[in-house]
């Protein structure tokens, strides 16, 4: 797959990693993955939380992608990288309420 074609999926898993509701879920669980010797500042913690977010996302909705790319007998790049953008924004749905809030100004 051509590297340009992921910049639109790394785009919207960023989005989604600052604005989903499951953050909140990552960044209350910090004591479990965040390292002990890393000063514990929420604004580090929330940051750490919203790239674990956004990694999660590129890697599940990689997964559909990878499947067409596995068992299609010619796979195209193109169907590749439209499969894992639409999974992205799949995951990013519930993200939407947020990101329209934030826009808002409210």
């Amino acid at each position: 797959m051509h590297r340009n074609a992921l910049v639109p999926v790394m785009a919207v898993a960023i989005v989604n990693g600052i604005f989903s509701p499951w953050v909140l879920m990552v960044f209350l669980f910090y004591p479990v993955w965040y390292p002990g010797w890393a000063p514990p500042l929420s604004q580090i913690v929330y940051m750490a939380s919203a790239l674990i977010l956004s990694t999660m996302t590129i890697m599940l909705a990689g997964v559909p992608a990878a499947l067409y790319e596995r068992w299609s007998a010619q796979p195209r790049s193109i169907v590749v990288s439209s499969i894992w953008l639409a999974g992205t924004v799949l995951l990013t749905l519930p993200a939407l309420p947020n990101v329209m809030r934030a826009l808002s100004g409210g």
